[in-house]
């Protein structure tokens, strides 16, 4: 498989975020038939090799079902990322009903298991123990974990086991690391893409801006710092400073009284779950007018909703369509997402949610890569994941498609700048698609991605 768009200079090798979901491929959605022997030996080609995996290849698969595993906050201050599962769950539902995924000529349906870990690595490493078993041969996959230290504790473990991890939810870009083939990201934009957005609106729009930052004191806060930081490099743009908040703590008042009054115009609020409406809030107490940006982990309708009127006017990156934008109403994909959201969504979800979307679509994605093997094996599985082109699927935004390989292992680098409307309570799209496809590994400091 050729891709259709390749950089000749792509270095080898990453809530709330987000064409129609089909049940079959288009002939513009390319899946490769990956490859792989079950475990015996090594591959011909792909980017795994089984050389040193046990004999597990079609493990997780009874009969006609594929089972998958995951772990995610489901209690505590982090449950909002529960409704991930929302969105995957009834895509997952409706295709059951249908009949299932049709791989290699046979149908299958698919069963996700998962359990609460409260955001926390180790128990996500227990729960995963637990539900793919001590052998790995109760799940064939591990889908769509929640979390960049959650799914790096998983690496080592599932690597050794030879057994898929997808869609790992978080924009990380250390998923770009050729040293764990058997981890990859989500169609969640690497934030160093989404940093490198911003910093060249603002190049165009603010040329002379004075950016001040707010991010986590972890390797999800260093990516934006250092990813912004690289961006701006040659251009007029400065950073006048920088503050960082603890993970899982709530209170950036102080953080941000010193950022505005810092002389800066422009505010990146790097923050996540609630510390980023609190952020908004906090720079509004300051009557600090200031050029915003959020993180796409805050775009979510809960968080934005919580902002109100103090995220007004805030840019943020995204690649899924916000299902609150009724300029979408109409559209053929959110429609489907609607009904089968109607038909199969759990009591509690609310398919409003831009986090549901995003869940839904990375099944969508996933159904249509599995379409596409010509065995059902864990490493022909992962071999197709590296080996995409111009794929479109779920609620990608029109003109948004996904494109890997084994020099290019990040799915999420076409992207779409939005704004917030609080009046409207939606974002609305600003410009055309940013095209930064093979360019991540680039863009990004390479610590951050050998981390």
């Amino acid at each position: 498989m050729v891709r259709s768009r390749r950089r000749a200079t792509v270095l080898v090798l990453s809530l709330a975020l987000f064409a129609s979901a089909c049940s079959g491929r288009s002939d513009g959605d390319n899946v490769s038939s990956g490859g792989g022997d079950g475990g015996d030996g090594d591959t011909a080609s792909g980017v795994v090799s089984t050389a040193d995996c046990p004999d597990n290849g079609t493990d997780g698969i009874d009969g006609d079902t594929i089972t998958l595993a995951s772990s995610f906050p489901q209690s505590g201050l982090t449950a909002a990322f529960a409704q991930i599962s929302k969105g995957y769950k009834a895509y997952f539902d409706k295709l059951n009903d249908e009949g299932g995924v049709e791989v290699a000529g046979k149908k299958y349906k698919i069963e996700v298991v998962d359990k609460d870990d409260e955001y926390t690595a180790a128990k996500t490493v227990q729960n995963i123990k637990e539900l793919a078993g001590s052998d790995s041969s109760k799940a064939f996959a591990v889908f769509n974990v929640v979390g960049t230290a959650n799914n790096v504790a998983l690496r080592d473990l599932l690597g050794d086991a030879c057994v898929p991890n997808v869609f790992a939810a978080t924009g990380s870009p250390v998923w770009g690391n050729p040293d764990y083939p058997w981890t990859i990201g989500s169609t969640l934009a690497p934030y160093t893409v989404e940093a490198k957005a911003f910093a060249d609106y603002l190049a165009k729009e603010k040329p002379d801006a004075k950016v001040a930052m707010l991010v986590q004191n972890d390797d999800f806060g260093k990516a934006y710092e250092e990813g912004f930081k690289s961006a701006i490099e040659g251009t007029d743009i400065t950073v006048t400073e920088v503050k960082t908040y603890e993970a899982g703590s709530n209170e950036v008042k102080s953080q941000v009284t010193s950022l505005a009054a810092s002389g800066a115009d422009t505010f990146f609020n790097g923050a996540t779950l609630l510390a980023c409406p609190g952020a908004l809030e906090a720079a509004k107490a300051e009557n600090w007018d200031a050029v915003t940006f959020v993180s796409g982990t805050c775009i979510s309708k809960t968080l934005m909703g919580i902002a109100g009127e103090n995220a007004d006017g805030a840019f943020a990156v995204t690649n899924i369509k916000d299902p609150m934008n009724p300029a979408y109403a109409d559209d053929e994909a959110m429609q489907e997402y609607m009904s089968t959201l109607a038909d199969y969504g759990a009591d509690d979800v609310d398919p409003e949610n831009g986090i549901v979307a995003y869940g839904y679509t990375q099944a969508a994605i996933f159904v249509k890569v599995l379409e596409g093997l010509d065995e059902l094996t864990r490493p022909a599985l992962m071999n197709a994941m590296y080996d995409l082109s111009d794929l479109s699927a779920g609620l990608l935004i029109d003109g948004v498609t996904i494109n890997t390989s084994e020099d290019d292992r990040y799915l999420a680098e076409d992207v779409q700048m939005i704004q917030y409307d609080a009046a409207n309570a939606y974002f609305t799209n600003v410009g055309d698609v940013l095209d930064f496809e093979g360019t991540t590994a680039d863009i990004t400091p390479e610590d951050l991605i050998n981390s």
